[in-house]
C-alpha cells in the first residue's frame, strides 16, 4: 500500500485511543504529520487504568477484586477504555447498590453482601432478569427472597453488570465528548446493558 502524509487525529478512533492513553498529557494540536502506511499500528504501549479498592465493611466483601477487574481492562483492550482513568472498589453508600460511573472517566464498583442475601418482599422483574441472567438462584416467598450466588457467578455479576455496564455509558460519554448526559436515561441504559452483554459474551477466562 502506497505510503501517505495525514495528521495522526485523523486517525480511526481504535487508532487514537491507544495512542492517547499511552500518551494522555500530549495536546491533540501536537500530533504531528507523519508518512507511514495507513494501516500502521498505535505508536507505544496504552497507558493501564488504575485500579483502587478500600477495605470492605463488616458482612460485606468485594466479589470481584483488583485483579479481576485489571484482567477485564486488558481484555477489553485500549480502544474501549481509552479515556477511563480509574477504576475505585468501594464502600457501599445504600443497599444494594452496585455501580456508578462518575464522568469524566471514574467508575466505581461497590460493596456487596456476603452472601445469601436475604431481600424484603419480592424483586422488581428487572432486578429479578439480571440476577437470574448473571447466575443468581432466587427464591421468594410473599415477605422475603433469597439469593444464592454459586460460585464464581457474583464475581461475574460486578464485573459485566457493574463494570463492563458503567464502561458501556462512558463509551457513550466519551465518543460525544460531553459530560452532560449524551441522550435520553433509558437510551443510555440500553446502549449500556447492550455493551455489558456483548463483554460477557465475547470475554473468556
Amino acid at each position: 500500500m502506497r505510503p501517505m502524509s495525514r495528521s495522526l487525529h485523523t486517525d480511526p478512533y481504535p487508532l487514537r485511543a491507544a495512542r492517547r492513553a499511552a500518551a494522555p498529557r500530549r495536546r491533540r494540536a501536537d500530533e504531528p504529520r507523519v508518512r507511514r502506511p495507513a494501516r500502521a499500528g498505535p505508536d507505544g504501549p496504552p497507558r493501564r487504568v488504575e485500579v483502587r479498592a478500600c477495605r470492605t465493611g463488616a458482612g460485606f466483601l468485594h466479589p470481584a477484586g483488583v485483579d479481576d477487574v485489571s484482567r477485564l481492562l486488558t481484555a477489553l483492550g485500549p480502544a474501549v477504555t481509552y479515556g477511563l482513568r480509574r477504576v475505585e472498589l468501594r464502600r457501599q453508600v445504600r443497599p444494594l447498590l452496585v455501580a456508578h460511573l462518575w464522568v469524566p472517566g471514574l467508575v466505581v464498583l461497590y460493596e456487596q453482601p456476603e452472601p445469601p442475601w436475604t431481600l424484603p418482599g419480592a424483586p422488581h422483574p428487572d432486578t429479578l432478569h439480571r440476577l437470574r441472567r448473571a447466575g443468581a438462584k432466587v427464591h421468594s416467598d410473599a415477605w422475603r427472597s433469597r439469593v444464592d450466588w454459586p460460585p464464581g457467578t457474583l464475581r461475574d455479576f460486578m464485573l459485566f453488570d457493574g463494570l463492563a455496564h458503567e464502561i458501556g455509558h462512558h463509551l457513550v460519554q466519551q465518543r460525544t465528548g460531553r459530560t452532560a448526559p449524551a441522550m435520553r436515561t433509558a437510551d443510555h441504559e440500553r446502549r449500556a446493558d447492550a455493551f455489558a452483554a456483548a463483554c460477557r459474551a465475547s470475554v473468556t477466562w
